[in-house]
C-alpha cells in the first residue's frame, strides 16, 4: 500500500480512532509536565493549586511566592511552592520509510497507530503534534495537514534512504519534557538504547509502537524470491532454503530482545502491534501489560 492512500480510507482509520481513543489512553498521569494551564499534575512552581513546600529564595524566582511572614520570622527569604496543573505535550513520531507501507496490513496498522496517537493526544486535552522522520530527514506537520491527510504530500517529498539508515531521532526538534510516541517498525540496524535516549532527552518520556506483520515475523519462504528492497526499490534473487530461513529468524528475533531489553533498561515502554488481528486486540497483547497504554 505505496503513498498516497485515498483519503477515504484515511477518513475511515482517523474516525475509527477516535473511537479507539474512548477505550485506549496515553500514559500521561504517571509524569509531572510543563505548560499551559490544564489537567495534570506539573513539575513548576504553580500560583493557584495546593500548597506542597518551601525552599530557599533564589535569584530570578517570582517575588510573588516569598513567604513574607516566614521572612519576618527568620529574616530569610524562602519560596513557597505549590502543586501546578498543566497541560501535557504529545509529540508523535510517524516513520515514514518504505518498510512501513510495503504490505497492505502493515501500512493499515501503521496508519490507525498514527491516527490513534492523535485522537488520544487530543483526547487527553494534550497540546499534540506529529512529525514525519526517515533516515536524517525530519517534517514538522500542521494539524490541518493530519486532519486533511496532507501529511501523505510531505511524506513522500522526504528524499529517499538506505534501508539500514535508521531515523535520526537525535536531530528532530522536541519540546521539553514532553510525551513522545514513536511508531516505527525498528527494522533498522541501530542501537536500540541510543536512539531510545535520544527520544527521552529534554526530561521527557517516550512509548514506542511499533506495527508488524506475519509475512516479516513469520515467513513461509520456500524456494526461489524475488525480493525488493522497500527503500531503494532493488531487486534481489535469492533461493531460499530451510536453513537460510532458520537465520532469518534467528536474527529477527534476537532484533526484537535487544530492543525489548533496551526499552526495560531506560524504560521506555514499547509494544508491538500485529497487523493480523484487529487493532484493539492487537493494542490489549502488549502495549497495556508494558505500560505504553492504559486502558480506557
Amino acid at each position: 500500500m505505496p503513498l498516497p492512500i485515498d483519503s477515504q480510507v484515511l477518513d475511515a482509520l482517523a474516525g475509527r480512532a477516535r473511537t479507539h481513543a474512548e477505550r485506549f489512553f496515553l500514559p500521561l498521569r504517571e509524569h509531572h509536565w510543563r505548560g499551559n494551564a490544564g489537567d495534570y499534575v506539573g513539575g513548576g512552581i504553580g500560583s493557584s493549586l495546593d500548597f506542597q513546600d518551601h525552599r530557599t529564595y533564589l535569584p530570578g524566582d517570582d517575588p510573588r511566592h516569598i513567604n513574607w511572614q516566614a521572612y519576618a520570622r527568620t529574616g530569610e527569604y524562602s519560596l513557597k511552592l505549590y502543586r501546578e496543573e498543566v497541560q501535557p505535550i504529545v509529540e508523535i513520531l510517524f516513520d515514514v520509510s518504505g518498510s512501513m507501507f510495503i504490505e497492505p496490513d502493515k501500512a493499515t496498522r501503521a496508519l490507525e497507530l498514527f491516527y490513534f496517537a492523535r485522537a488520544a493526544g487530543e483526547k487527553s486535552g494534550a497540546a499534540t503534534g506529529a512529525i514525519l522522520v526517515k533516515g536524517d530527514h525530519w517534517k514538522p506537520l500542521e494539524s490541518d495537514a493530519v486532519f486533511s491527510h496532507r501529511w501523505q504530500d510531505f511524506a513522500s517529498a522526504l528524499p529517499d534512504t538506505a534501508a539500514s539508515a535508521p531515523p535520526n531521532l537525535a536531530a528532530v526538534p522536541l519540546r521539553a519534557r514532553s510525551l513522545r510516541v514513536f511508531i516505527s517498525d525498528l527494522l533498522f540496524p541501530s542501537d536500540p538504547e541510543s536512539l531510545l535516549r535520544a527520544l527521552q532527552r529534554g526530561a521527557g518520556k517516550a512509548i514506542v509502537l511499533a506495527p508488524f506483520s506475519p509475512a516479516e515475523s513469520d515467513p513461509d519462504w520456500s524456494g526461489n524470491y524475488a525480493f525488493i528492497d522497500s527503500e531503494s526499490g532493488d531487486r534481489h534473487d535469492r533461493r531460499i532454503h530451510p536453513a537460510l530461513l532458520r537465520r532469518y529468524l534467528d536474527a529477527y528475533r534476537d532484533h526484537f530482545a535487544r530492543w525489548k531489553a533496551a526499552s526495560l533498561r531506560v524504560r521506555t515502554p514499547l509494544a508491538r502491534v500485529p497487523a493480523a488481528t484487529n487493532f484493539e486486540k492487537a493494542l490489549q497483547l502488549e502495549a497495556l501489560s508494558a505500560g505504553a497504554l492504559q486502558p480506557g
